[in-house]
């Protein structure tokens, strides 16, 4: 008979004992569950905050999008540096503008030239 596994949610910390990998489905959010790389036993051993704490340690080190989800309110609200990259992406846009300008420009007089050309042929 297989012996008891440790399985973690990676996205709420939810931890169950499962002894087939293919059961290790979070009841929760409905997604796979993680191995625990700790002995059943071990786990066992250990109180409830240290087991948290360890879980804790697991999703963050596991679960880049947790780090990602905590600071994203500090990117939404990180008004100078929305201000920066606006301002550099309006001077790009301004010069692209410029020289599109003196495209149309330079456009607009050989077309006038070679009208004037013609008419003077004719």
């Amino acid at each position: 008979m297989r012996e008891l596994s440790v399985y973690y949610c990676p996205t709420c910390g939810y931890y169950a004992y499962y002894q087939l990998t293919k059961n290790a489905v979070c009841p929760k959010c409905s997604v796979k569950m993680k191995l625990l790389n700790m002995p059943y036993q071990e786990f066992m051993d250990l109180d409830y905050e240290e087991r948290d704490r360890l879980l804790s340690q697991e999703i963050l080190r596991n679960c880049p999008s947790v780090v990602t989800r905590i600071t994203a309110a500090h990117k939404a609200a990180n008004q100078r540096e929305t201000i920066a990259l606006l301002s550099s992406k309006i001077n790009e846009l301004e010069e692209e503008n410029k020289k599109l300008d003196e495209t149309i420009s330079w456009m607009h007089q050989t077309i006038w030239e070679m009208m004037r050309e013609r008419k003077g042929l004719d």
